[in-house]
């Protein structure tokens, strides 16, 4: 009977999933009226509070008032109203007073507090999320789906950790199992392999538990939000076969099933003690991911870990708002969510150093964007970020139905610049992969650092695997940095003029991206923040490597 019972329900979330998907299709199709719903339930929310109040939105009725009324800021200009939400005062920001805070990190190294409402959970982030996963479904031709094929590495609750005068502060993917049934409720929030406590343990030791308690199951679907967490649960997978092969034998912390464990020893045998995630699960036939910017690199990685497994983008979502959902198979874009906020564009170009926007920039509509054109991205949400300056810069790539198609490019000013090279992670990983190749990588294991000095350099920051160790990292460097001069002109132009010095290599001990993600997640930091950057910001990376002990002596004298 429980069986039976939990298989309706099943069913059920099935057929929801399904129908928030249509209803998201339906609304590519013609947008305009979900468009003018949104902005009349954000002035709904605002109107009677101390923010409503002090930008007169009670005469604000259409798209140009909203924009003469609000100024654009940053997170530092609506802080001020978060902390007297925190102080405890009603209708601040939002007539639906916050329950919570979710914690993400600042572009300035503080970390911002996006306030969480019943409403804005009901009505925007639940929904999106039933229809973000009705495409997987239905990529999967899933007519039911149990759920042990499904490995979520999206969203793993635990127990708010942080408190903030009386208020839960947590990540977006760790907040608590909700208990409002209009809210996300996947079927596997039951199962054994889903967590509780992401902070108990290790990152590494978290994903072998799941590969223990999934490994006797037909999973079919693997959804994260950053690739990462695929490769490292690869990477688990690899240097645990031994231990997993015992355990399922042995019985020791789980059912004891030898014939399992023979079946999979053959099968990571034919994999020379190197098995992957298609060796574990053989009707693994689709990986979900962010799958743009600097995400799209982990391409190689994702491919080769799970050969002939197809990809498809999680939605581009962040602790403040989603911007795109993913309605069809395109690789690494999707249509504007509508229906998830209030959004404006202002045209962007490369000369952009991701300086806060003026108040009163002039912005575009949703359906006054051209194809091909790049642009910053300024959003409303009902959680109280009213015209806030993400900082983002999104592509727009076609449309679906009459919704443009963006594709997430970066963070305004995202290149590396000391003298006009606009250097990027594209050209630091094409560079070194270029020189070092790609056939033994499994995983991100270089990145690129900004050294300032008279004049500045770039270090390539490698782990110095035993494969390298009869490669001179100086004539390593300089291949490198004749890589990087070819790919990028103005690089090519600084070299020649003396205004960069030459690229340095600094060796690494193996592992060491690992032991820093490691150490972010022990820290607190919730693992869709923990990010591989191919060129890091400044040289304060040569801190954290010199501080955790992780620069190797350079080999052979070099």
């Amino acid at each position: 009977m429980a069986t039976t019972g939990k298989t309706a329900q099943d069913r059920d979330f099935l057929r929801r999933t399904q129908s928030a998907l249509a209803m998201q299709r339906k609304i590519c199709a013609q947008p305009e009226e979900t468009a003018e719903r949104v902005l009349g339930d954000l002035l709904a929310v605002s109107r009677d509070t101390a923010f409503g109040r002090e930008h007169d939105l009670r005469a604000v009725r259409t798209r140009e008032e909203w924009r003469r009324a609000v100024p654009i800021r940053r997170y530092d200009a609506l802080a001020p109203y978060v902390e007297r939400q925190l102080a405890g005062e009603r209708n601040v920001l939002t007539t639906d007073d916050p329950y919570a805070f979710l914690r993400t990190s600042g572009s300035t190294g503080r970390a911002k507090l996006v306030p969480t409402t019943g409403h804005w959970r009901r009505a925007y982030r639940g929904p999106a999320l039933y229809a973000q996963w009705g495409l997987y479904f239905e990529q999967l031709g899933a007519e039911r789906l149990a759920g042990d094929e499904v490995l979520d590495l999206s969203w793993e609750p635990a127990p708010p950790r942080d408190h903030m005068r009386g208020f839960p502060v947590y990540g977006i993917t760790e907040r608590p199992v909700p208990d409002d049934p209009e809210d996300w409720d996947p079927p596997w929030r039951s199962e054994s392999w889903f967590p509780r406590d992401t902070h108990s343990a290790g990152m590494a030791t978290l994903l072998y538990r799941k590969l223990l308690r999934l490994a006797d199951r037909g999973l079919r679907l693997i959804v994260s939000v950053n690739p990462s967490k695929i490769v490292l649960l690869a990477e688990a997978l690899r240097e645990n076969a031994e231990r997993l092969l015992r355990e399922l034998h042995d019985g020791r912390s789980t059912t004891a099933d030898p014939a399992l464990a023979r079946r999979l020893a053959t099968a990571f045998d034919r994999a020379d003690g190197r098995p992957l995630l298609t060796d574990l699960w053989p009707r693994l036939n689709l990986l979900v991911c962010w799958n743009s910017a600097s995400a799209a690199l982990y391409r190689p990685w994702l491919s080769r870990l799970a050969p002939g497994v197809a990809t498809l983008p999680f939605s581009t979502t962040g602790t403040e708002g989603i911007v795109t959902l993913p309605v069809d198979d395109h690789p690494s874009a999707g249509p504007l969510a509508v229906d998830q906020g209030h959004f404006e564009f202002v045209p962007w170009n490369e000369l952009d150093d991701g300086s806060p926007l003026p108040a009163d920039s002039p912005t575009l509509g949703y359906e006054e964007l051209d194809t091909g054109a790049d642009y910053r991205l300024v959003m409303s949400q009902a959680n109280g970020l009213y015209r806030y300056d993400v900082g983002d810069v999104y592509r727009a790539v076609g449309t679906v139905g009459s919704t443009p198609r963006l594709e997430f490019l970066g963070r305004a000013g995202f290149q590396s610049s000391f003298t006009g090279e606009k250097l990027t992670e594209s050209d630091i990983q094409t560079a070194v992969i270029r020189v070092l190749g790609s056939g033994s990588v499994d995983h991100p294991h270089f990145t690129g650092i900004p050294v300032w000095g008279t004049p500045p350099h770039y270090t390539v920051a490698v782990e110095w695997a035993s494969a390298y160790d009869s490669l001179d990292p100086q004539d390593i460097a300089g291949r490198i940095d004749d890589v990087l001069q070819e790919v990028n002109v103005e690089y090519a132009d600084k070299r020649r003029s003396g205004r960069l010095r030459p690229l340095r290599v600094l060796p690494l001990v193996p592992g060491a991206f690992r032991r820093i993600a490691e150490r972010r997640f022990r820290h607190g930091a919730a693992g869709a923040q923990i990010k591989h950057h191919w060129l890091q910001k400044d040289a304060a990376f040569h801190d954290t490597l010199r501080e955790l002990g992780l620069i190797r002596p350079c080999p052979a004298g070099g």
